[in-house]
């Protein structure tokens, strides 16, 4: 069951946004840290720079540029910060893909 889960959950996450499969830099990476959990990396300074100052520093400090959260909180996070501008490399099973 938790294998359903799984795919259920990289597919709400997948779905995030609008892949395009082009070669352009990014700021965020989405990848599987297990069956349960996410790890959202910021990758580019710009990505790096917002963590810093929209979420409460001494909070984003605790990071080191790496946020783990569920599947839902993982999408809620990606929708946010797409609207922002921001591009996330999806790594998923079949590959990479980004938004």
């Amino acid at each position: 069951m938790s294998e359903v889960l799984s795919r259920t959950a990289e597919a709400l996450l997948a779905g995030a946004g609008n892949s395009h499969r082009v070669s352009c830099s990014v700021d965020f990476r989405l990848e599987r840290a297990n069956n349960d959990d996410w790890e959202i990396i910021a990758v580019s300074q710009r990505a790096r720079a917002w963590m810093r100052d929209e979420l409460c520093c001494p909070f984003a400090q605790s990071f080191n540029d790496v946020i783990r959260a569920d599947a839902l909180s993982a999408n809620s996070f990606v929708k946010e910060v797409h609207e922002k501008g921001f591009r996330t490399e999806f790594v998923g099973r079949n590959g990479k893909d980004l938004f």
